[in-house]
C-alpha cells in the first residue's frame, strides 16, 4: 500500500459553516465567538477572500494585541491607510461619547460608496474597555448599506440591550457554526491525507468537541507516530511535541525568541534573534505549519495564539541570561522603531533600568499616561536610586506624570531625589542645573492648580533660570486635562475675575517660553468665555475669533476643541 501523502495545512471550511457565512454580506455588523482555535480568523479569511474574487471590494483588517487603547488606535489607523483610507491618521483616539460619535459620522461619510467595504476586528476579547463594544454599536446603528464590521472575539462582547435594539443589524455566529461535526471531521481528516475509522472519528470528536485546533494537533500526532494521542493529554503538551519539539534546536530557538511579539518582520527578526537565515526560516515554517501565517501586507508574520503561547513556554525555560539578551534586543529594537509602550516592556523584563529611563525621557510622558499606574509604579520600586539619579531628566518626565496620576507623595520623592542628583553632580554646567531646576518649578507649579497667581510665580522662576524648552512638557500634549473650558478651570473667587483674566495675560507668555508655546491662546479663550458668561457676545465673538487665528495651525487640537466648545 502507498503511503499517504498528509497535506495539513489544508484549509477547510464545511458547506454547513459556508450558508452559516453568507449573511454577513446583509448585515451591518457580525460577530464572530468562540474560544481559541475555532477557526474564526480563517473562516472570515476564506469568506473574505471569496468575495474578493467575484467582485471589487474594500477590506480593511485590524488586529488586536492588548488593552492598551493607544496601541488599538494606532493599529486602527494603519489598517485603515493600508486600505487606501488616510483620513484616520491624524485623528485622535475618541474617549468619550461626542468623540465618538464624531468619529462615526466620519466614518460613515468616508466609507460610503458603490463597493462593499469589510472591517474585520480580529481578537476584539483583548481590548478590555468597556466602551469600545459600544461604539461599535454606534457604528453599526449608523454604517450605511455598503459598510459591513465583522468582530472576532474569543469571549461573547455585545451587550444584550444593544443586541436587541441593533434587531436585524446585527448577525451572530457561534461555536456551534464553527465546531467540526462527524462527518465535517471525517471529510476534513480525509483532505489532510487520512482515511479514519468510525471508531477512531467518533474518539476524535469526543475528545476533541469540534474543536478545529485540536483536531489539527491530534492529525499532526497521527502523521508523524501513527497513532492518535490519548485522550487525557495536555493540549499545550500535545501542540508542542508536534508542533515544536520536533524541528532542530536553531527553529525551535527561533519560534521561543519571536513568540514574544505580536507581529514581526523578517528585518525585526534578524534584528533580535541575530540569524541572517531568518527569511528562509519563515518561509519554511510558514511552508509547513499552519500556525505561522504572513499577513496580507506580505511583509508581516504572526503566530496563532497557540503556537504563541507554546513558544513563550520554550522562552522561559532558557537561562536567565540569555533571556534578558533577548529582552534587551526586543527593547532596542521597539525604540529605535520609536514604539515606546513595547520598548518599556521589553526593558522592564530585561531590568535594564537605564534604557527604561532613557525611553520614558524621550516619549516625555505622553504614551507612558496609557500604562497602568502600578505597573510604572513597580517599575520605580525596582529601579535603584543611582540609576534614577543619573537620568535626571526622566525624573522630571516621571515628576509630571505622577502628578496627573495623582501620586503627590512619590512626586516629592522624586523632587526631593532629582535636587540630590543635582548636588551630588557639581561637575554640571550653570546652564543645566538651571534647566533642571526652572524645569522642576515648572512641574510643581500643577501643585497650584486652578491658583494663577501661585502657578505664576513658579512659571517666572522657571522662565528665569531655563535656556530651553521643558522636556516633560510637549506641545502637542493636552493642556486642560481634557477639560472644555479654560474659564471653568481658573475662576476660582467671586468678583476675582478681572484680576484673574489680568494675571493670565501677564503669566502665559512665561509659560509659552519654557513649554514651546504650550497651551497656547489659554488666556485668549478664556477672556472670550469670560464675556460670553457677562452677555458681552459681540466683544465675545471677536475675542473667540482672535483664539483661533492664536491655535490655527499650530497642532494643539485640545485647544481648538475649547474654541469649538464656546462657538
Amino acid at each position: 500500500m502507498p503511503k499517504p501523502k498528509w497535506n495539513l495545512n489544508t484549509i477547510y471550511i464545511s458547506e454547513r459553516l459556508q450558508e452559516s457565512l453568507r449573511p454577513i454580506s446583509r448585515c451591518a455588523m457580525t460577530t464572530v465567538v468562540a474560544p481559541m482555535g475555532y477557526g474564526k480568523t480563517t473562516a472570515v479569511n476564506w469568506y473574505l477572500g471569496e468575495h474578493a474574487k467575484t467582485e471589487t471590494l474594500h477590506i480593511i483588517r485590524i488586529s488586536v494585541y492588548s488593552d492598551n487603547l493607544a496601541i488599538f488606535w494606532k493599529s486602527v489607523q494603519e489598517a485603515f491607510a493600508r486600505a487606501g483610507f488616510t483620513f484616520l491618521r491624524e485623528y485622535p483616539c475618541p474617549t468619550d461619547a461626542a468623540g465618538g460619535g464624531l468619529l462615526v459620522d466620519d466614518l460613515c461619510h468616508m466609507l460610503a460608496g458603490e463597493f462593499p467595504c469589510y472591517i474585520f476586528i480580529d481578537d476584539f476579547h483583548l481590548l478590555t474597555d468597556k466602551r469600545a463594544p459600544l461604539f461599535l454599536c454606534m457604528l453599526a446603528n449608523r454604517l450605511p448599506a455598503n459598510v459591513h464590521v465583522i468582530v472576532a472575539s474569543r469571549d461573547r462582547f455585545l451587550p444584550a440591550a444593544e443586541a436587541v435594539r441593533l434587531g436585524g443589524k446585527v448577525y451572530q455566529i457561534g461555536m456551534e457554526q464553527l465546531r467540526l461535526n462527524h462527518t465535517e471531521l471525517a471529510v476534513y481528516a480525509h483532505r489532510c491525507g487520512t482515511k479514519l475509522s468510525d471508531a477512531q472519528v467518533e474518539s476524535l470528536l469526543y475528545s476533541s468537541e469540534g474543536w478545529f485546533s485540536a483536531v489539527y494537533l491530534n492529525l499532526r500526532t497521527l502523521s508523524e507516530h501513527g497513532v492518535l494521542p490519548s485522550r487525557n493529554s495536555d493540549i499545550y503538551a500535545t501542540f508542542t511535541a508536534a508542533m515544536i519539539d520536533p524541528l532542530p534546536e536553531k527553529q525551535r530557538e527561533f519560534l521561543a525568541v519571536m513568540g514574544l511579539a505580536d507581529e514581526f518582520t523578517v528585518e525585526m527578526a534578524q534584528c533580535i534573534t541575530g540569524d541572517a537565515d531568518a527569511a528562509q526560516i519563515l518561509a519554511m515554517l510558514t511552508e509547513q505549519n499552519a500556525f505561522v501565517t504572513r499577513l496580507p501586507d506580505g511583509v508581516t508574520y504572526r503566530f496563532h495564539h497557540m503556537m504563541k503561547e507554546c513558544a513563550e513556554r520554550s522562552f522561559h525555560e532558557m537561562k536567565a541570561k540569555t533571556q534578558k539578551l533577548y529582552w534587551e534586543r526586543f527593547g532596542q529594537w521597539y525604540e529605535d522603531q520609536r514604539q515606546y509602550l513595547h520598548a518599556i516592556a521589553a526593558y522592564r523584563k530585561s531590568e535594564d533600568y537605564h534604557a527604561l529611563l532613557r525611553v520614558i525621557r524621550g516619549d516625555a510622558g505622553i504614551l507612558l499616561a496609557s500604562l497602568k499606574p502600578e505597573d510604572v509604579l513597580d517599575a520605580l520600586n525596582k529601579c535603584p536610586a543611582e540609576t534614577l539619579k543619573a537620568n535626571p531628566f526622566a525624573i522630571l518626565v516621571l515628576m509630571r506624570r505622577m502628578f496627573t496620576w495623582r501620586q503627590i507623595p512619590k512626586m516629592l520623592e522624586l523632587k526631593e531625589l532629582l535636587l540630590t542628583a543635582i548636588e551630588e553632580h557639581p561637575e554640571l554646567s550653570a546652564e543645566e542645573r538651571g534647566n533642571l531646576l526652572g524645569e522642576c518649578d515648572l512641574i510643581l507649579s500643577f501643585l497650584c492648580y486652578n491658583d494663577i497667581s501661585a502657578m505664576s510665580r513658579l512659571h517666572r522662576s522657571a522662565s528665569r533660570q531655563m535656556s530651553r524648552p521643558a522636556i516633560s512638557i510637549q506641545s502637542g500634549g493636552g493642556w486642560t486635562f481634557g477639560s472644555p473650558s479654560v474659564l471653568m478651570m481658573f475662576y476660582r473667587a467671586p468678583g476675582e475675575l478681572e484680576g484673574e483674566l489680568a494675571e493670565m495675560d501677564e503669566c502665559m507668555p512665561h509659560y509659552y517660553k519654557v513649554t514651546n508655546n504650550h497651551g497656547q491662546g489659554a488666556e485668549t479663550i478664556m477672556r472670550a468665555e469670560a464675556l460670553f458668561c457677562q452677555g458681552h457676545f459681540t466683544d465675545a465673538h471677536i475675542e473667540l475669533e482672535r483664539a483661533y487665528a492664536q491655535v490655527r495651525d499650530n497642532g494643539q487640537i485640545n485647544m481648538a476643541l475649547c474654541c469649538d466648545f464656546l462657538s
